[in-house]
């Protein structure tokens, strides 16, 4: 059964009725579980993060700062932009940034005890560096987890298939690859060009600690093709972390129709991400917990919600897993037989 983590408090941080990351996100993924057959049982709310959690992944000063800058805004219903990049916070965020972390957190706990967890949590995070929020998140939920994951569990692989780069979570990658804890990897796919401007092939490498894979997708990417990028990486990159947690930043954003966003990719490509990751977390014993990141067609986050409790609920063993295909697209498998090529 899937374990989903949620708290009502995530709609007191207020970037304002007109900006695209706003709490009926969340409300239409909850729905879109509910649909799928996700029952009030399997629902928990999460605790704040450990101010100590917090500051593993980034810089202290940086967290003090945004608690101070949250806590100059006096008046509700105002609204402020982080001077260190696009992100729209009011009087409450601070304190909501860090119930999103505990979200991740709390995800994780649920996953190491068993079944699958995802967070539906906000402010998103993967594309807060260490020493600064930007692109609508604030602090790194994703990364927070993956650090405590490496603490408490061993090797953790972190999966990131939301239609921008995850440029804060590869920042603390890069950084915690060599610290000398438990093995660590990240998988990236992502639009490019697109905001914001990183995850290029060459920033690829494998290393005795960990690997970091980014592919760069055309924005003509079929929905095949999408598909057969993960079926064909994810198995043998997982298999050489042998990863005790995988973490997912799960963005909604690649699916068709997606207002500010969106690869021409259907949404059965949900299906294919959650019997690939299924199969995969049973393969090596891993604990699998998804938090939300970006995705704002509505109408998208329900079907992705209701494909993610059919998926991980009672008909998980319905779901086909894809073979491992070679894409059509000439670019896309040149960037795949090179990473193969590495392992």
């Amino acid at each position: 059964m899937l374990t989903v983590v949620f708290d009502k408090r995530y709609a007191h941080h207020d970037t304002g009725p007109a900006h695209p990351e706003r709490a009926a996100r969340l409300n239409a993924i909850v729905e879109g579980l509910e649909a799928g057959g996700a029952s009030s049982s399997s629902f928990v709310e999460p605790a704040p993060a450990d101010p100590a959690l917090i500051t593993a992944v980034h810089d202290p000063a940086y967290v003090a700062f945004v608690e101070r800058y949250c806590g100059a805004i006096r008046s509700q219903g105002v609204q402020a932009e982080l001077p260190t990049g696009d992100t729209i916070v009011n009087r409450d965020s601070f304190a909501i940034a860090m119930l999103a972390a505990g979200g991740a957190l709390a995800a994780l706990d649920r996953a190491g005890n068993g079944g699958p967890s995802l967070a539906i949590v906000r402010p998103p995070g993967h594309h807060a560096e260490p020493g600064r929020g930007m692109g609508f998140c604030v602090f790194n939920n994703i990364a927070i987890a993956a650090q405590a994951a490496r603490m408490r569990f061993g090797s953790t692989l972190v999966v990131d298939f939301d239609y921008h780069h995850g440029n804060g979570t590869q920042a603390w990658v890069e950084r915690a690859m060599g610290d000398g804890l438990a093995p660590l990897g990240f998988i990236s796919t992502h639009a490019s060009p697109a905001y914001p401007g990183t995850g290029a092939f060459s920033e690829s490498r494998i290393r005795d600690e960990g690997f970091i894979v980014d592919i760069p997708l055309a924005h003509s990417t079929s929905t095949d093709d999408f598909v057969a990028a993960w079926a064909t990486l994810l198995p043998p990159l997982a298999s050489r972390l042998r990863p005790k947690v995988i973490l997912v930043s799960a963005g909604f954003d690649f699916l068709s129709g997606d207002p500010i966003a969106g690869l021409p990719v259907a949404a059965r490509a949900v299906d294919a991400l959650c019997g690939l990751l299924g199969d995969v977390a049973q393969r090596h014993g891993s604990a699998l917990a998804m938090i939300l990141e970006g995705g704002y067609s509505l109408e998208n986050l329900r079907a992705s919600g209701a494909k993610l409790a059919h998926d991980f609920g009672k008909h998980a063993t319905d779901v086909h897993v894809p073979s491992a295909v070679k894409p059509d697209d000439p670019r896309l498998a040149t960037m795949i037989s090179q990473v193969l090529g590495w392992l």
